[in-house]
């Protein structure tokens, strides 16, 4: 009878998914991340608007405070050449000026006599913002906010004879300094202000989308078949809808589960039982009537003796025949007891069984080395249990002989506990382990599975069993099994032995 396929779990359906290296660096990122790239985006427009206005209006500041410092000090100076004070030489007189004027910001004066020479200088007044403290501006911050030096000369002229020259210069070096000081620190505020807010944005916005991490890795749990799992609910309105249907999902998945588990394992055993009726049907009532054919040829052997030569020849050639025929059906029905339920599962325990099984290998001919390492095991388990454990060891064993070319074989197969409720068998403390080892040449790359192995995985499923198999080229493979046990489906247990088979 053909196994019927059973229901793959979740993990096993293929989805189509795209590509992750398709995606464009901004969908690379966190949601936090995107969100605060976007502020930190948006905050950096806004100050490179900020410090174009800031430029802009420094600009236009510097010229307005140039022109003003350069009219007042025009003034200045045309107030002290029409009205001089005392009487003295002419170089008295010149180097008087920058006396009465004092020191202007943004203008620097310099007096000439007639003859070119320079008779006074007038420094620039510092500002009351680098007061102390010398300013170095960066060459590029002043190329940007650069106004041009404007230059008057005024002609002295005393008792009706030209005696020198007063320039008068606009520089804005000092106004710039001011401006590059004042943006300096509104550029340190503005920048320590915003490393605290994004860090308060990134905290706040980590505790917010904290339920939305919570959630993908509860859905990687799904989609590792571990329905236990929930989710506490998030104090966010929104997200604690979402994770209520979470919760609510993974609850009907992990019903839905159990009921498919039931389902598969009453499948199994239903089939296994049929199994079971067909094989004693064919032994109760085929093996008798295979003797019945064998007792009546000998009957009609001796009878053949009382018989002419000639008839007694033909009776001989004939119930050899039919012997040889009953032989055939006996050594087939033999084999089909056999795949449809070894009968010394129902009288010998599981270990005793696989060894004759090995055995039974050896008897066929010269095989590779099979080495059977037996850890705790009961006595016996449940049908289901025992056949496949069976037909695991039979069919991994023929594949290795078939096609590996194999010198060395190593079948490991003991219960192990569970190490977490978490674990892949939650509600099982214990599982029958399985493991058939061999030196091979292993699967070539791209081959497809044979219906034995087909049939080998499905039944592992059906007894919500894990099935795997590693494969290295010309390095062999290693096929595992673990199927979980209640304390329902095992017996008397023994200790671990190790049987080598040469």
């Amino acid at each position: 009878m053909a196994d019927s396929t059973f229901e793959q779990p979740v993990d096993r359906i293929s989805h189509v998914v795209s590509d992750g290296s398709s995606y464009r660096p901004w969908q690379r990122l966190s949601m936090r991340w995107q969100i605060l790239s976007a502020i930190i985006l948006v905050s950096l427009i806004a100050a490179i608007t900020a410090a174009i206005l800031i430029v802009y209006n420094a600009k236009r500041a510097t010229e307005v405070e140039v022109a003003a410092a350069l009219e007042l000090a025009e003034r200045l100076v045309r107030e002290v050449l029409e009205h001089p004070q005392g009487a003295g030489s002419e170089v008295l007189q010149l180097a008087d000026i920058p006396t009465r004027i004092g020191n202007l910001r943004h203008v620097r004066i310099l007096v000439t006599n007639a003859d070119g020479g320079r008779a006074a200088l007038l420094p620039m007044a510092a500002s009351n913002a680098v007061v102390g403290d010398q300013v170095t501006v960066p060459q590029w911050f002043t190329s940007i906010v650069r106004v041009d030096d404007i230059r008057r000369e005024m002609q002295v002229v005393s008792a009706g004879r030209h005696i020198g020259s007063v320039i008068i210069v606009g520089h804005a070096s000092d106004e710039i300094a001011e401006v590059w000081q004042d943006t300096r620190s509104l550029g340190l505020v503005a920048l320590v202000l915003g490393l605290i807010v994004l860090g308060i944005l990134y905290l706040a916005l980590g505790r917010v989308l904290h339920p939305l991490t919570n959630l993908a890795n509860g859905l990687r749990e799904l989609e590792k078949g571990q329905f236990r799992h929930r989710l506490s609910r998030p104090n966010v309105q929104e997200l604690a809808d979402i994770t209520d249907r979470f919760n609510a999902l993974a609850n009907r998945l992990g019903a839905a589960k159990v009921d498919n588990e039931h389902l598969n394992h009453q499948l199994v055993t239903v089939q296994d039982d049929e199994r079971r009726q067909v094989a004693t049907e064919l032994h109760d009532e085929l093996g008798p009537c295979l003797f019945g054919i064998k007792a009546n040829i000998a009957s009609l052997e001796r009878l053949a003796g009382s018989l002419p030569d000639n008839v007694a020849g033909q009776v001989r050639e004939r119930t050899a025949t039919i012997d040889e025929i009953t032989d055939k059906i006996q050594t087939m029905n033999r084999g089909l007891l056999n795949k449809l339920r070894p009968m010394a599962l129902n009288h010998l325990p599981l270990a005793e069984v696989i060894a004759g099984l090995l055995a039974e290998f050896q008897r066929h001919g010269p095989t590779a080395k099979i080495s059977l390492i037996i850890g705790r095991l009961a006595d016996r388990y449940d049908d289901p249990v025992n056949i496949t454990i069976h037909r695991c060891i039979q069919e991994g064993i023929t594949n290795v002989l078939r096609h590996a070319e194999a010198r060395n074989i190593e079948i490991v197969l003991g219960e192990q506990p569970v190490a977490s409720q978490e674990s892949a068998h939650p509600g099982h403390r214990t599982v029958l382990r399985l493991s058939i080892k061999d030196d091979g040449r292993g699967i070539a790359p791209g081959a497809s599975r044979g219906l034995g192995l087909t049939g080998m995985e499905e039944r592992v499923r059906a007894l919500v069993g894990d099935f795997s198999i590693t494969n290295q080229p010309d390095a062999g493979t290693r096929l595992e099994i673990s199927i979980p046990l209640n304390q329902q489906q095992r017996t008397r247990g023994q200790n671990g032995t190790r049987v080598g088979q040469p």
